[in-house]
């Protein structure tokens, strides 16, 4: 689990430096990439860290709880979308885009620890 932690953390680091190192060199960025990148950051902390414990724990309703947590995030995803495109029209292709993009990088490590073999 702290390897978990450490992946995902790693993760959000390097997103963030990128994001900066964009404004630096004068690219447009998202109005509310910090808030993007948090959002997906502790929904993936939050829901990683608790199916691996499940997993250890009961694993014969790890699934009906794994698919149960793609729901609540894809759910979660889509209204913090709609109050983003609310408040930013203009900005909807940059926001949505980097939250696509985080969202599939933030759950592809979610589910490389979930799949490997637990020692």
């Amino acid at each position: 689990m702290l390897r978990f932690l450490m992946a995902i953390i790693a993760l959000f680091v390097v997103l963030v430096a990128a994001m900066l190192v964009g404004t630096q060199l004068g690219w447009p960025m998202p109005q509310f990439w910090t808030e993007i990148l948090t959002f997906l950051f502790v929904i993936t902390m939050v829901i990683g860290y608790n199916l691996m414990k499940l997993q250890k724990k009961q694993p014969q309703i790890f699934i009906q709880f794994y698919l149960l947590s793609i729901v609540l995030k894809m759910v979660a995803g889509l209204a913090f979308l709609f109050f983003l495109i609310e408040d930013t029209p203009a900005e909807t292709m940059g926001n949505g885009a980097l939250f696509i993009l985080s969202y599939i990088l933030f759950t592809g490590v979610e589910v490389l620890f979930l799949v490997r073999k637990q020692p």
